[in-house]
């Protein structure tokens, strides 16, 4: 995995905000190809691949319950 600076993964992570909002709240099954695009898209702008945006995401998301 490459070393992704912490300014660059607030911007990926802005990027992420940006992408959730866009896809709402529709079920995940349906969801799913347009999120992977999205990722993978965001990734390519910042040099890396989709997987490692996805784990910036889930690794900034805020937990649920604690």
């Amino acid at each position: 995995m490459m070393d992704v600076r912490e300014s660059q993964k607030q911007l990926i992570l802005m990027d992420c905000k940006i992408m959730m909002n866009k896809l709402g709240d529709i079920p995940f099954d349906i969801s799913f190809e347009k999120l992977q695009t999205e990722l993978w898209n965001i990734g390519n702008k910042y040099g890396i691949s989709g997987p490692e945006v996805f784990k910036i995401l889930m690794d900034n998301f805020p937990k649920k319950g604690g």
